[in-house]
């Protein structure tokens, strides 16, 4: 929804009448480009375009940052490794291909396929890539971060619908909100996901046969699972006997015969909270925004309620669920952004008194020192205060940095960035974006601005400080997140990719003890997976050709729409 359009509502609200007759739809702005100056109904009224809509004021209309100006972009015309097909044809595949093959209607939410043999030869599949649909699946690649990587395939439909209004969007969305509202129902705890589920009786998809599998795990740093029985009672394996036992979290008369994954992490729920931010800013659905609503309201009531930890269904801390500054298991700046990024959404999307007041007084301690977590490794501060301790950068040559938390901090600060108006913490934020995350001074090494990487390139592009008393656009980084797209294979089979050996030399090791180079890998000469944008770029791996195994596409998508909301990819190229 674009700001002019919104401030026929904002000014009713909250703008101020200065009296004087005028034409309906003249507005004027002040020297700051700031204040609007608009008629509504004959009158002047006044409107901070800052305050009230995140914009600037730009030729007596209030306009979104990314747009002021009116920037024109490169969409990297020469790029020579670019595919036959354009950005929008490979688009226009891959929305098809993630309804038709990647999400079964049963499950509602998008997944790897592996497609079955073709009639004596299994180097290929029985159906082409282009004809097979999820009835055609031999096997489900499910895993412990499939609400994870289905999260942001629904962000990428909220973009897509921010940008185009399209019904098939808005249809794609409901279903896929059907499978959050799955994903958390089905733990019996308000406000919990679960990492993975798997219903009865889906071709290519069940639950471990290993009774060890149900085995809990006394010290919560494992991931096990649960099956639910007929009276809809979560079972375990008692690990001494190897025979189930019934617990007394019960209620889930629904999901008989289901089992789920415990001891869900932060991972997945970055990905959530994202997907339910980019729905709440942008589609205008009535249902949609109601479902929106109550999950976020659970899972921000369930942080509240715990002091920012998360409790599994067996009453328990999870492993990867603590969320304030000072937990000691995570980086101070890391947790303290994804914290902030969760209770301002739930503020701003659904009104309610509790998260404004949590953000405000907890979080920014705006009415003075107030310790609401009393957590003793923690002195009250405003959180804004940590982000300096992010962790983006860590080891000699930033070799032991962790891209799991990159790409996690980069969905922290694109919602926190988007959703804030006030002017000093925006100010903040957008520092922290630019000087210690996306582009920070010579002499760090391999920093985000090289990694050829197109959805951080948009992050960044559409977020760092604009408009005026600004260095102005991300020119470069938009540039090259369209360089990537192009780059972007067509089909998202497994190809047979080889890290060219006169760059891919190793130079140091990871936090995993595996070889990394000093050559971003671009695009065309990447690994497919889930997720491409995730992945370290730096890694030295090579993958093998399997026509049969498909990847979804939300990698693609997620950046392709956000460039297309953003408005930095044209819509017919």
């Amino acid at each position: 929804m674009r700001l002019l359009a919104l401030m026929f509502l904002v000014v009713t609200a909250a703008g101020c009448s200065l009296g004087g007759e005028c034409r309906d739809g003249e507005g004027t702005c002040d020297t700051q480009n700031r204040v609007l100056t608009l008629c509504v109904k004959g009158r002047w009224q006044e409107v901070d375009c800052a305050r009230e809509a995140g914009g600037f004021c730009e030729n007596g209309a209030c306009v979104e940052p990314w747009r002021f100006g009116s920037p024109q972009f490169s969409t990297c015309p020469n790029e020579p490794r670019a595919t036959a097909e354009s950005l929008r044809q490979k688009a226009e595949f891959f929305e098809d291909i993630a309804r038709r093959l990647h999400i079964h209607p049963r499950l509602k939410w998008i997944q790897p396929a592996e497609l079955g043999c073709a009639a004596g030869d299994c180097s290929k599949p029985a159906v082409s890539e282009e004809e097979a649909t999820w009835q055609d699946v031999e096997r489900w690649h499910s895993g412990e971060n499939d609400g994870l990587w289905s999260a942001l395939y629904l962000a990428a439909e909220g973009f897509r619908y921010g940008a185009t209004g399209d019904a098939q969007a808005l249809e794609t969305i409901k279903l896929l909100l059907e499978g959050e509202v799955d994903r958390m129902e089905i733990t019996g705890v308000r406000g919990i996901f679960t990492r993975q589920f798997v219903p009865p009786d889906v071709a290519g998809l069940a639950c471990p046969a290993e009774l060890s599998a149900y085995v809990p795990d006394a010290e919560k740093d494992d991931n096990r699972w649960v099956r639910i029985n007929a009276s809809g009672c979560i079972e375990v394996v008692d690990g001494s006997t190897l025979s189930w036992k019934a617990t007394e979290h019960c209620g889930l008369e629904k999901f008989a015969g289901y089992c789920f994954l415990d001891n869900v992490s932060r991972d997945e729920y970055s990905g959530h909270m994202f997907a339910l931010g980019v729905l709440a800013k942008l589609v205008d659905d009535a249902e949609v925004q109601q479902t929106v609503k109550e999950l976020l309201t659970r899972v921000c009531d369930e942080l509240i309620d715990t002091r920012l930890e998360l409790h599994d269904w067996d009453g328990r801390p999870v492993e990867h669920g603590r969320f304030w500054a000072m937990s000691l298991d995570e980086f101070p700046g890391f947790n303290a952004a994804m914290i902030m990024d969760f209770i301002k959404i739930c503020a701003e999307a659904t009104g309610q008194k509790r998260f404004h007041d949590f953000y405000e007084d907890c979080l920014l301690q705006r009415s003075g020192t107030l310790d609401c977590l009393q957590r003793p490794a923690e002195t009250p501060r405003p959180y804004t205060e940590h982000l300096s301790q992010a962790g983006m950068y860590v080891g000699q040559g930033n070799c032991m940095s962790n891209w799991n938390n990159i790409s996690m901090h980069l969905l922290s600060l694109h919602h926190l960035i988007w959703y804030e108006r006030d002017d000093e913490v925006r100010e903040i934020l957008q520092r922290h974006l630019k000087e210690e995350v996306f582009d920070p001074p010579p002499g760090v090494e391999r920093p985000l601005r090289e990694q050829n990487n197109a959805f951080f390139d948009f992050v960044y592009a559409a977020h760092k400080k604009l408009g005026p008393q600004s260095d102005g656009p991300a020119y470069q980084a938009v540039e090259n997140a369209l360089c990537m797209l192009r780059q972007f294979p067509a089909r998202k089979h497994h190809a047979a990719i080889e890290c060219p050996a006169e760059k891919c030399q190793p130079v140091c090791k990871d936090r995993l003890g595996e070889d990394l180079s000093n050559y971003p890998r671009p695009v065309a000469e990447r690994c497919l997976r889930q997720f491409v944008w995730w992945a370290n770029p730096y890694k030295i791996n090579n993958c093998a050709e399997n026509l049969r195994l498909i990847e979804p596409p939300t990698d693609y998508l997620l950046a392709y729409w956000m460039g297309r909301y953003y408005g930095f990819i044209p819509d017919d190229i």
